[in-house]
This record gives structure tokens, C-alpha cells and sequence, in this order.
């Protein structure tokens, strides 16, 4: 059946770009309004796939009226439009449901891919996976080190369509070295093609280490890295939920958008700290940030690492009343086992599966599995989110 779109009047532009985009897509019938009201009462009365609204001359009362009607048709897709990426704008949008930011005027190229994801989604029937995020403000804590040993832990439990780790770190991140890794393709190979996305592109740019367990590196080689911004970071998150049970995201300290996008694409975010001052006004401003971003206080967990009892300064009940927030779950202080790993380039527990360290991370795979390791993806269900990167375009100028 030829699908169906409806566009406010101003929000594709003046040229034929979207016209000739949808085209491609098997969309008939594409339809023109002149208000938005005017649109959701065509997609309440009919099935509607996609809706594009102009976002900068929209109203609070209109964008609350586009929720209201996206709540309802389940089935209908949203790209909102702008000249220019308003991060407040977008972010009032993303709170309304719409799935996609697209700058003025459009580009072919980056339209094509939108539209490509969104019936994508409205296709699948397979379950998305779960997306770990492990983020501090503060670098040195060990980010890198939790997020390779969580997802080995979690590979090791087992689950039907394996492990993912990703190096999001712009630049050259340090999940090579974790894994002692000589990858023949590495994230720069992605990034560049980024436009033909899918699980075979995903699988052969990836590094199958062990056990379910596959890992996308950085690039060493700078000039290659391409772009790491909101987009990118969201087209291949994306990608990995539905190809993998678990997805865990090592995150840059830097909040720029690319780790903002990995940040919203998360089911939870994993902010780790440890007891010194500095890493926990660090984290103070990332819980903070997290609220500001609409970030439920169940997405957003505190992880201490290099805990020691009775050997802080603070302890992690003072962090949890300076938080006002209690601890999710406490590394053990190991610095000679994770040193030791760390120079073998294995994970923890490959390293000494009986530490103290490898129980921790086994033992909070399982709590994070919620049941769903050692058994198959039949049941689980996807939480619905869509990445904040779909609504950061790129900065680069456009011809």
C-alpha cells in the first residue's frame, strides 16, 4: 500500500526536495496544508505515515496538540523542520514526540537517511535492545574501563544477539587498548557510511572479541575519524539496539552533542564517580543536567568506582547526602587487578574471574539484565525512545 504524508505548509522548504525524497519511498498522495491544525485533524481522521511540521513558527499550545495526536496514532512518523538548530526548540519538540530534526533547506542525502530510519522502525518487528550508557564529567574515574568490563560481563550472561561496546569518545577513545584490539575497520569506516546503514554494514565494521562480545573502536588516525556529531551518533545507536541485546556506550566527558545523543538514546545512564570532591560536584552538575534534558531519575544512576571502606575521606553515604541520591552499585578499590588487565589488554574477568572486581561486574550484569540474560530477546520490550542526536543536525555548512 502507497504511503501516505502530510507537510505544512513552509516546514519542506521552497524547492522539490522532499517531493522527490518521499517519492522514492513509495509515497502517493503526499498532501500540502496550510496550518498545522488543519494537519492533525487529517491525521486523526486518516492514516497518515508521516507528518513534517515547520518547528520555528510553532506554538507551545501547537506542539502540546502534536503530542496529543502522535500519543494516539501510533502508527504516524514526525520530522520537524527549522533554518537554523535551536537546541531549546528541539529539545520542546523531542518532548512532543517528534522523532527527527531536519535543517532548511533540505539535504537529499540526510532526508533520505531520516526517512529511511523512521520506515525502518514502522517495519520491524523484532524488539530493540537495551542501551547502557556510561558517562562522567569528569575524567580519570575509569569510564572506559567500566563500560568494557560491563559489557563483557554482560556478553558472558549470554544473551540471544550478543554484546555491543562502542567507543564514542571523539577522536581516539581507549576501548582498543582495553581489548588489545588491531581492528581491521574501526568507527571511521561507519562514520563515512553512515548514509547505507544496516546490520550487515554494522556487523562487518565491528571486532568480534569473545563470547558474544563485539566492540566498535576509535580511529587512531585522526584525519579519518569523520564527524562524531548528534546524527551520526544516533544512526549507529540505533542500529546497534536492533542488532544487539545490550548496547553499552563509552561516553566522552565532554557533553557535546554526540555524547548528548548517546546520553537520550540510553535506557539508562550509568554516572560514574568516585568519592573524591571533585568527581562528585562533577556528578552533581550531570544530575542536574539530566533533569534539565527531562531524564527520568530512574534513567540516571550513580556507580561509584575504586570504592574503599573506611579508607575515603568521604564515604558513599556522604555522597548520597550530597547527591541526594542514592548509590546504585559500588566497584570495589582493585587497583593491581584492573591494572593488571588493563596491561594484558583483557577484560577483569578473563584477567582473575574469581576477583573481587569481576563478582562486581558480574554481579551488576545480572542486576541490569533484569532476568533477560542467558534467555532469548522473545518478549522484551522496547522502551520507544528515540536518540536527542535526531534533533542536532550538522553544523557544517551546506552548498
Amino acid at each position: 500500500m502507497a504511503r501516505r504524508a502530510i507537510i505544512v505548509s513552509g516546514a519542506a522548504g521552497s524547492d522539490s526536495t522532499a517531493a522527490e525524497v518521499l517519492q522514492r519511498f513509495d509515497f502517493a498522495g503526499t498532501q500540502e496544508v496550510p496550518t498545522v491544525e488543519e494537519a492533525l485533524t487529517r491525521v486523526q481522521r486518516e492514516h497518515v505515515d508521516l507528518l513534517i511540521v515547520p518547528l520555528a513558527v510553532m506554538q507551545a499550545s501547537q506542539l502540546a496538540a502534536v503530542e496529543r495526536a502522535l500519543r494516539r496514532a501510533t502508527s504516524t512518523f514526525a520530522i520537524g523542520t527549522a533554518p537554523q538548530s535551536d537546541p531549546d526548540l528541539i529539545l520542546r519538540a523531542m518532548r512532543s514526540g517528534i522523532q527527527e530534526f531536519q535543517l532548511l533547506p533540505l539535504e537529499s542525502q540526510e532526508f533520505s537517511a531520516v526517512v529511511a530510519r523512521l520506515m525502518l522502525r514502522g517495519q520491524s518487528d523484532v524488539p530493540a535492545g537495551s542501551v547502557i550508557a556510561v558517562y562522567s564529567g569528569k575524567g580519570g574515574v575509569g569510564v572506559t574501563t567500566v563500560a568494557v568490563n560491563l559489557a563483557h560481563a554482560l556478553a558472558n550472561g549470554k544473551p540471544e544477539d550478543g554484546v555491543a561496546v562502542a567507543d564514542l569518545v571523539a577522536g581516539s577513545g581507549d576501548v582498543r587498548v582495553h581489548l588489545n584490539l588491531t581492528p581491521a575497520y574501526d568507527r571511521s569506516d561507519l562514520l563515512h557510511k553512515l548514509d547505507r546503514i544496516d546490520s550487515d554494514l554494522l556487523r562487518s565494521t565491528l571486532t568480534e572479541v569473545d563470547g558474544g562480545l563485539w566492540a566498535l573502536p576509535g580511529t587512531d588516525a585522526a584525519e579519518l575519524n569523520g564527524v562524531l556529531d548528534g546524527p551520526s551518533t544516533s544512526a549507529i545507536v540505533q542500529q546497534m539496539k536492533q542488532d544487539f541485546s545490550f548496547s553499552v556506550l563509552d561516553c566522552e566527558h565532554h557533553l557535546g552533542e554526540g555524547t548528548v545523543a548517546a546520553l537520550e538514546a540510553a535506557e539508562r545512564i550509568l554516572v560514574l564517580t568516585d568519592l573524591s570532591v571533585a568527581a562528585l560536584r562533577s556528578t552533581q552538575r550531570t544530575l542536574l543536567l539530566g533533569r534539565r534534558l527531562g531524564f527520568d531519575d530512574e534513567k540516571l544512576s550513580v556507580v561509584v568506582n575504586r570504592h574503599q571502606s573506611g579508607g575515603e575521606v568521604l564515604s558513599a553515604v556522604d555522597a548520597q547526602e550530597a547527591l541526594k541520591r542514592e548509590i546504585f552499585w559500588k566497584f570495589p578499590n582493585d587497583y593491581k587487578t584492573a591494572s593488571a588487565a588493563l596491561t594484558k589488554g583483557v577484560p577483569i574477568a578473563r584477567h582473575d574471574a574469581s576477583s573481587k572486581l569481576a563478582v562486581s561486574y558480574r554481579q551488576l550484569a545480572e542486576k541490569l539484565g533484569g532476568g533477560r540474560l542467558a534467555t532469548s530477546r522473545n518478549g522484551r520490550r522496547s522502551s520507544g525512545r528515540t536518540a536527542i542526536a535526531n534533533w542536532f543536525s550538522r553544523t557544517r555548512k551546506r552548498s
